[in-house]
């Protein structure tokens, strides 16, 4: 099995997994954020944020895409690097730093991606049933009396 037929593999499990959830009335916090752990997004189709997930993923493969992208020109550079003090060898030793800042910039981006991605995750299955529960809760202003109901 190549990487690409397990990841499909492993999408489509997720998303099974998550419509046979979908009966259940809560969503796990800590579940939703494993799974944006393992799998960008995995956590927003497990509480049933599919545009999120897309964003998600489009964005996280785009940063990786592009870490992979400066991380191969970065070794270019590096391996074009002769030793010697001429000007083509600084300019290769220039552009390999600039790269290698650049691979540097990508991780954070990644990282804090990933890192919105599980905060959000958990934010949203801890508010999944909030309209529901919303609906319990009156509260009515009578006779200058403030009331709190909660029905259950």
């Amino acid at each position: 099995m190549n990487l690409k037929s397990a990841i499909i593999l492993l999408f489509s499990v997720l998303i099974s997994y998550s419509a046979l959830d979908a009966v259940k009335y809560e969503k796990n916090p800590y579940r939703a954020m494993l799974y944006s752990t393992v799998v960008p997004g995995g956590g927003q189709i497990y509480t049933h944020g599919y545009i999120k997930a897309v964003v998600v993923m489009g964005m996280q493969g785009y940063l990786i895409n592009q870490a992979i992208s400066d991380y191969n020109k970065m070794d270019k550079y590096h391996s074009l690097m002769d030793g010697s003090n001429s000007s083509i060898d600084l300019y290769n030793h220039q552009q390999r730093n600039n790269y290698r800042n650049d691979l540097r910039s990508d991780y954070w981006w990644i990282g804090t991606t990933m890192f919105l991605s599980i905060a959000d995750a958990f934010v949203d299955a801890h508010l999944y049933n909030f309209k529901a529960e919303k609906s319990k809760v009156h509260l009515r202003f009578e006779d200058r009396i403030l009331q709190l109901e909660y029905s259950f």
